[in-house]
């Protein structure tokens, strides 16, 4: 009997050790904690650590311009960013000009990102019109998709930069910081975004509405990217929305690099899909990442093969997503 229950042991032990072997530590790059992605990455990491066998650590930088070339390379294992930031680094739209060709998709959230700008409550500024004349946070060094997105939205609104007094930031944090400093009378930031939050529990902060005019969308569409629409929102007073808001949004991607290890992928895959529901509750940010999203059809670059098998065998890699990941060149 005891020879049983030692060679019962040794079993254990060879297959604790054996599962111990196959566990990696991996690494998600994201943005500066305060922002969206940041949040919305961190969640990603916990729900995937906790349910995946694998570590995955964060690691924050000033803004994707920092660290998409590395997840590119390979050099880091993952990370969550936009769908417009995503299209931008493929297509060398970006402030390198450079094509990052090896970015891969593994999970989509559908339209968890909206965007805009915000002033405080009291301000005067009551539609993007209004903006003439004011400080309006700009530049964005570290995150070079927003500027053009900034600017196509003052465009859609008969406004130049030659009509606002310009104030250079530097990344998407530094945006409604410099609102909470009073450096600008309007920044552009997402809706629910920590930094935001923060200063509109301390002084009440409303975002503009774009309003629901299609020529508006489809002129920051032809502006920047084909992935952006335009979603109106219900009152949501704890966030800066007092009355209804037509706001931009986007989806966000969990993203990697071509050549990640299958096996990997496909742990973290379950994990995320098997506790969904714990991903929605790690933020707001993620509350758009259900099953249905998970393989969009609007795919912005491409999905990495182990997880277009994944998400065949789950049943919701559609045709129509098929055909739109093919003509992705």
């Amino acid at each position: 009997m005891k020879h049983a229950l030692k060679s019962v042991a040794a079993l254990a032990a060879l297959t604790f050790a054996a599962g111990a072997a196959d566990a990696k530590s991996l690494v998600m790059a994201l943005d500066r904690a305060g922002t969206f992605f940041n949040a919305s990455g961190s969640g990603v990491a916990k729900v995937a650590s906790q349910h995946s066998g694998h570590r995955v650590i964060v690691r924050a930088f000033g803004g994707p311009d920092v660290f998409m070339p590395a997840v590119n390379d390979g050099k880091y294992d993952f990370s969550t960013v936009s769908s417009s930031t995503a299209w931008f680094d493929y297509y060398g739209k970006n402030s390198s000009k450079k094509e990052y060709k090896n970015l891969r998709i593994i999970r989509s959230g559908g339209g968890a990102l909206r965007l805009g700008f915000v002033v405080y409550d009291d301000s005067p500024i009551k539609k993007i019109g209004d903006l003439k004349g004011m400080r309006v946070a700009s530049d964005f060094g570290g995150h070079s998709v927003i500027g053009p997105m900034v600017t196509a939205a003052l465009t859609a609104n008969g406004l130049g930069w030659s009509d606002v007094k310009p104030v250079p930031v530097t990344g998407a944090l530094d945006s409604p910081r410099a609102l909470g400093a009073e450096r600008t009378d309007a920044s552009w930031a997402s809706l629910g975004m920590p930094a935001v939050r923060e200063i509109h529990a301390k002084r009440k902060v409303r975002y503009l509405s774009f309003g629901d005019d299609p020529k508006t969308l489809k002129t920051i569409q032809e502006a920047t990217f084909p992935g952006v629409r335009m979603t109106k929102l219900p009152p949501l007073k704890h966030l800066g929305l007092p009355a209804p808001t037509h706001l931009l949004v986007y989806d966000s991607y969990v993203i990697t690099h071509k050549d990640q290890d299958p096996k990997i992928i496909n742990d973290l895959l379950k994990a995320l899909w098997d506790h969904t529901p714990e991903l929605q509750k790690a933020h707001i940010s993620l509350r758009g990442f259900t099953h249905e999203s998970a393989a969009t059809d609007l795919p912005m670059i491409p999905y990495h093969p182990a997880a277009i098998s994944f998400y065949k065998e789950k049943g919701v890699w559609s045709d129509g997503t098929d055909k739109a990941n093919a003509m992705i060149k």
